[in-house]
């Protein structure tokens, strides 16, 4: 049992511990895939800005070539470029801002960017008109000026440029480094599984023909116990009725012998036969008993609704001739509830209780019997309930006694059959008790004892309530 327990915690652990692996191995893998998937868009990114950078370089281009051309030729088709592309070249320098707004550095470069382009155009338009109205005047300034302003346009984009090479350069290393994690990764998680699904397999099938081996002699030992119960059963019952006969002719016989010879008798003939007599009927009493046990034992009748309170008046019926011989008084403290039950096995209980503290009653003290009910929760009985039928909500009844009494060393021990706390009245045959205890296992139920020597007995019955 121990083994077993042991192994199947080891399973516990070892499955739990696998779980929490993958799941760490899937979440690193889930997180390299968004990171791939990030890095991937970053470098599309950066791609998508840097094209757009050489749109805005190449459509300045154009322009300004248009306007050389016109300054040349006079020639308004040349105008073309600035005229189509003129406003479009700050779209695009829009588009590029949007997107490196996460870039403050970028972001000023775009800027100054803007603010040279829009200059370079106003000189462009200058230039042309002037160029239209054939006003030469300044020309070799206007040209010099605007060198210039191209010099700073051409450092302005070599930064922003640059500053976009060494992020795509940046960008391509974390997505080419990711691009490799994640197949290794994959592949150490399928290993990892296939090895654990290996391992679990192995594991499962030794145990399942561990498990078919252990049914198999279960089985075996299942049928064997089967028939020797059988065979306990039989023999249990051959003795219980075939040692009756024997019995009632000692009995017989024994009182023959004082009757038709007691003037031929001596004193201790007669006394020796007394007690042959008293040992048959005890003996007679016994096996009486122990198949009344069988019985309960080997007993399937299904429960059923069985008001208590009626059983024990019942019961009190049956005991009344004892009740009144020994001025004894029964009384029930509040009313008891219908539980599920076999009707004849509880009156066979509370017989026996009964019975147990009037054979326990103290010399000269007349025997009080209190009967009481309440409602209790399993888990505040024992550990040892016998099992739960009804949830964990319990009647209790408890059987109250004011006779001899007994020490509780000997609480658990009583149920036992066979084991008997002697009386100086009376011999008690050792087992009313033990029917107690099986009655209440027939029922779901447990029993408990709780005593002080010279002050009574309390005996407490839970049955398990069922659905109501």
């Amino acid at each position: 049992m121990i083994s077993m327990k042991f192994r199947f915690q080891y399973i516990y652990t070892a499955f739990i511990l696998s779980f929490v692996i993958l799941t760490v191995l899937a979440v690193m893998f889930y997180q390299r895939l968004m990171n791939a998937q990030r890095y991937s868009n970053e470098v599309e990114h950066t791609y998508e800005k840097l094209y757009i950078l050489e749109r805005v370089d190449g459509t300045l281009k154009d322009i300004i070539g248009s306007e050389r051309g016109f300054i040349l030729t006079r020639d308004s088709s040349m105008l073309e470029p600035l005229i189509t592309r003129g406003s479009h070249i700050h779209t695009l320098i829009d588009s590029l801002r949007s997107l490196t707004l996460d870039n403050n550095k970028q972001q000023i470069n775009i800027n100054n960017l803007k603010r040279i382009v829009s200059e370079r155009l106003s000189q462009i338009r200058t230039n042309v008109n002037k160029a239209a109205l054939k006003q030469r005047s300044n020309l070799d300034l206007r040209m010099l000026q605007s060198k210039v302003l191209m010099n700073d346009y051409n450092d302005v984009l070599r930064k922003i440029e640059s500053e976009e090479r060494s992020l795509l350069l940046f960008r391509n290393i974390q997505k080419d480094s990711s691009q490799q994690l994640t197949p290794k990764l994959l592949y150490a998680i399928f290993v990892f599984a296939t090895i654990i699904f290996i391992l679990s397999f192995l594991f499962i099938n030794k145990e399942m023909r561990k498990r078919l081996t252990f049914q198999q002699a279960l089985q075996k030992q299942v049928g064997e116990l089967n028939r020797a119960n059988a065979e306990l059963e039989q023999l249990t019952h051959t003795h219980s009725h075939h040692l009756q006969e024997p019995l009632r002719k000692i009995q017989t016989f024994t009182t023959r012998l004082l009757t038709k010879h007691s003037s031929t008798l001596t004193d201790e003939m007669r006394v020796m036969l007394d007690k042959i007599n008293t040992t048959a009927e005890h003996m007679h009493g016994l096996t009486a008993d122990m198949a009344m046990y069988s019985n309960l034992i080997t007993n399937k009748e299904a429960l059923q609704d069985a008001d208590l309170n009626y059983v024990l008046f019942k019961v009190a019926e049956h005991v009344d001739a004892r009740l009144t011989m020994q001025h004894a008084s029964l009384s029930v403290i509040n009313s008891l509830p219908i539980i599920k039950g076999i009707p004849a096995q509880l009156v066979i209980l509370f017989e026996q209780l009964i019975d147990n503290s009037l054979k326990f009653a103290r010399r000269d003290v007349p025997p009080l019997i209190t009967v009481r009910f309440e409602e209790t929760v399993g888990k505040s009985i024992s550990d040892k309930l016998f099992s739960v039928f009804g949830g964990t909500l319990y009647y209790k009844i408890s059987v109250t006694d004011n006779g001899m009494g007994f020490s509780n060393e000997f609480a658990e021990r009583i149920f036992g059959i066979f084991e008997k706390l002697e009386s100086p009245q009376r011999e008690s045959k050792g087992i009313g008790l033990a029917m107690v205890q099986r009655i209440m296992i027939n029922h779901g139920g447990n029993v408990s004892a709780s005593g002080s020597v010279g002050n009574g007995a309390v005996f407490y019955l839970y049955f398990p309530v069922h659905n109501r």
